[in-house]
């Protein structure tokens, strides 16, 4: 099999992994996420604190109010987690990338050079 081939057969396996059920899912609950508005003011609000957070972490105890900014990020970070929307997008995500990583560790598990012929170089 020549390079070409191999190409065309990862090409396969991607329109593969696209029509799964997994991936339909992920993809579902990623359109419905950008729909939400909530949802969106939510995660601005959050990145807004945590760039506040960032900053003040740098002064940490000469920081003003720099408990109050952890402990606001920290509510938020609770109320991103626990929306229902973001939750359900989370697992899909979760779930597609375990899909992805059994891939990835069985093509290794195939193709490990090193194990099956030997270190030829030495690595660094």
């Amino acid at each position: 099999m020549n390079y070409t081939e191999i190409i065309e057969k990862t090409y396969e396996l991607i329109d593969t992994i696209k029509q799964s059920e997994d991936y339909k899912e992920f993809l579902h609950y990623a359109k419905e996420a950008e729909k939400d508005h909530d949802l969106k003011l939510l995660l601005a609000e959050y990145h807004r604190v945590h760039d506040e957070f960032e900053q003040a972490l740098k002064y940490k105890d000469y920081y003003p109010d720099f408990e109050k900014i952890r402990a606001r990020l920290q509510e938020l970070k609770l109320k991103v987690v626990n929306y229902p929307l973001f939750k359900q997008y989370k697992q899909a995500e979760k779930r597609l990338v375990t899909y992805l990583d059994e891939i990835e560790y069985r093509l290794k598990q195939l193709v490990n050079i090193k194990e099956k012929h030997g270190k030829i170089y030495y690595d660094r």
